[in-house]
Parts: structure tokens; sequence; C-alpha cells
């Protein structure tokens, strides 16, 4: 095998992947199984020869031939984020000849120490392959119809080197003027999705807010995609309602990491994530560990085998149903480590909050996130949807009554009202900071 000709023959590799992935939600659930099966037993057999993740077959006692299905994969052991990124690190410090061809994958450290995941240049084509079957999924046909997106790299602005899907499909796949570095307006990037009339949209969700907020309040017409897609953050129900109303119908809500790709899909209209299962598998862990439909999920990608990510923990939680023997997610409740701490150890986590949230319809609000400063303090930030006729102070004395018996009555709040919440250095925006360490 040669990185340096793998890397130069990508497009054809991703092109060749993308003709073996499911474009629509599986009907024949028998076939997918088989398939993710299949691709299960590959995977372990071939991580059988890492030593990394030798030692973890010896540790419990199995072989590649314990493992043919979702539910055997239960056996191994979790890949906490931190194994991961101390394991890089030796690769990359041990071995820097062998990963010169191959892409690093960087995340922006939001929740510690920036991550490095390494993908050889196949598993790259693979990941970029699944991105695009999500957007087919969607109805999107590449080259055909128009795309407009946000800049990924975290290291350049736009006019950066372009991806492999944009070299692709070049002529129909354009970068917005906005970057993690170079925050635009959102007057002008309300004139870009109006002058470009992407068929599909994405960037992160904090983005699509401040424009639909913005076309809102100033009673301006925005494009509506046929197909949209808010990335790299949880989709409150706030947020969503508000695109909905401004961007229309078209929201399809893609569930990944930049570690592992796009994993779990919720079409437009549609309140269930189907998961990639061709390309991923998705296990969910109780508190205690053990298998579970809801708790804490693990992720592994199938098409990650020259250097594996074997369930790796999202720290996310989901809930979840299984139908012969394929998984599919009723909801996201968002990161483990967004919680509320008290004083006597215990945490509230973001679905609790998330629940009242939803309940809070009525209030007006298109934005908010809690910042934890004390453990007798929340300082909670607010946007007021345009269209409001409630004042400040009801809303602030309807949200105490709301949020206070499920935080114990152990807070006081404290409300700052924002044109926008700005996003967090990474670009992202984060519904719960707690500045308790």
């Amino acid at each position: 095998m040669s990185y340096a000709t793998d890397r130069k023959i990508e497009p054809l590799l991703m092109a060749a992947t993308l003709a073996t992935l499911e474009k629509k939600p599986p009907r024949d659930l028998k076939k997918t199984k088989a398939k993710q099966d299949e691709r299960i037993h590959a995977l372990m057999v071939r991580a059988y020869e890492i030593p990394f993740y030798r030692a973890r077959f010896e540790a419990t006692g199995t072989t590649p031939e314990d493992y043919h299905t979702a539910a055997d994969l239960y056996k191994f052991p979790l890949l906490t984020k931190e194994e991961l990124r101390d394991w890089t690190d030796r690769e990359l410090a041990e071995h820097p000849e062998k990963y010169r061809d191959w892409h690093v994958n960087p995340t922006s450290g939001s929740t510690g120490l920036p991550l490095k995941t390494l993908f050889s240049p196949r598993e790259n084509a693979a990941a970029q392959a699944n991105w695009m079957r999500v957007l087919m999924m969607g109805g999107f046909i590449p080259v055909v119809h128009k795309n407009l997106h946000r800049p990924n790299s975290l290291h350049t602005t736009t006019g950066g080197k372009k991806s492999l899907m944009a070299r692709l499909v070049d002529t129909r796949w354009k970068e917005m003027s906005d970057s993690i570095k170079n925050r635009i307006p959102s007057e002008q990037l309300l004139r870009e999705i109006n002058d470009y009339k992407p068929y599909f949209l994405y960037t992160h969700k904090n983005v699509l807010v401040r424009v639909a907020k913005y076309a809102k309040e100033n009673n301006l017409y925005l494009w509506q995609p046929k197909l949209y897609a808010p990335i790299s953050e949880m989709l409150d129900s706030q947020s969503e309602r508000l695109l909905l109303e401004m961007f229309g119908p078209g929201l399809l809500n893609a569930y990944g990491l930049s570690e592992v790709g796009s994993c779990a899909t919720r079409l437009p209209g549609s309140r269930e994530f189907v998961v990639n299962n061709d390309t991923h598998v998705i296990n969910i862990y109780d508190d205690d560990g053990n298998p579970a439909d809801n708790g804490m999920a693990a992720v592994t990608p199938l098409f990650k085998t020259d250097l594996p990510l074997i369930n790796y923990t999202t720290r996310d939680r989901m809930e979840s149903y299984r139908k012969e023997g394929i998984r599919f997610i009723t909801a996201i409740l968002g990161r483990m480590n967004d919680v509320i701490r008290h004083k006597d150890g215990s945490v509230t986590e973001w679905g609790n909050i998330e629940v009242v949230v939803n309940y809070a319809t009525n209030l007006d609000i298109v934005q908010s996130r809690f910042i934890q400063e004390s453990y007798d303090r929340i300082r909670i930030q607010l946007v007021k949807d345009p269209a409001s006729t409630l004042s400040d102070e009801e809303i602030e004395r309807r949200y105490t009554e709301l949020f206070a018996p499920v935080l114990n009555h152990e807070f006081q709040f404290e409300y700052e009202w924002l044109e926008e919440i700005p996003a967090d250095p990474n670009g992202k925006l984060r519904m719960i900071v707690c500045n308790i360490s």
C-alpha cells in the first residue's frame, strides 16, 4: 500500500466508496445489518494486527472471532478522548514518515486540550463520501445542485485549501466569506445566501441562527434552501423553531464528530435519526457501563481501518430503540460534560434543562445559554424573538419559575439580554458553560 499514491487518487477512491453507500434510509433492515456485521468483523481482524488494540483484545480475553455484530462490541473496552490523544501523539512522534501523506483532522479543544485525529487517504476519502451520502439522502445531487458552506478549516479563513469534495464539484461548491477567524456581519452573509441561492446550505448553528434573526427583525427576504444543516453544535429547540420559520422546512440534522465523521441523520420532517449503519456503529451505555438504549453513546466508524477508532466515547447522551438489530436514535441530549454542578457533587445535565426549554416555547426566546459562575449563581444569556410582545421582566420571571425547580432552588439567576450570543473562540456555541473547575 502506498499512501502517497492513495493521496493522489483520493477523488477516485471517494467516488468508488460513495457508489457502495446506502443513499436512502434502510428498508431491508436484515440486509443493512448483514453489511454492518461483515464490516465489524473485518475491522476487528484488522485491529488485531495493531499493538494498541492487540493489548485490548488480550485484556478482555477475546479475539476477532468474538466480534461479528454491533452487540459484540460491548465486549470491547471504550476508547476515551484522552486515550486517543495520547495514542495519536505517540504515533506522530514515533512514526512521522508513515503519516506524511495522511490527513490530520484537528478538533478545537473546546473541552480541553486540542485533539488530532489521523486519517489515511483512503479513510479520508471514505469519510468525505459518507458526508456526501448524507446530503444525497436529503435529495442533494452532486455537481447538479449548488452548495454554500462555511470554510471547515480551523486554521484558515476563506480562500484556504479546498476540500476534496470542493475540488470534485468546484463550480457548484462555494465557500461563505465567514470563518472562525474572520467573522462577517449577518447582513453580508444574508446577501451571500440570497445572491447564490444554494440548494444546500451548511454552517455552524449559531451562524444560521444569527442570519435568521437578522432577517426576521429587519423584515428582510431570506432565501430558503431545499436543504440546510446546522453543524458543529447541538440543535436546541429554540434555535430549531427560528430556523424552520426563516429558512423553511428543509432542515437536515446530521450528527457526528470530526474524529468519526457523520454517523446519524435526521432528515427534514422526521423526528428520529437514522444511524448510518453501513459506515458506523452507535452503541449506548447506561451510567454503570452496561448495554442500554438510553445513555452515553460510543461510536465505531467502520471505514476507519488503517488507524481504527473502536467504541469511541462521544460524551453525548442519546435515547434510542433497536429494530431487527439496527439502532434508531430518537433524541440526542447533549454532552455529558455540559452540566450544572451542585454543592453536593451531583450534576444537572443539559438534557434535563432542555426538557424545560421545550416547555418554554411561548416565551419568545430564540437563543439561550446558561453560565454557571458559582455554586449559587447562574447567568442566563437570552436573545429575544424580534416579534415578541413580552417584556424582559415577564420573560425573566417565567424563566425563574420554570428553571428554579429543575435546579433544586439552589441558584440565583442573573439575566443578560443580548442581540446575539457570541460564539466561543472555536466558532461554536455551547449551551452550558460551567466556570467551576
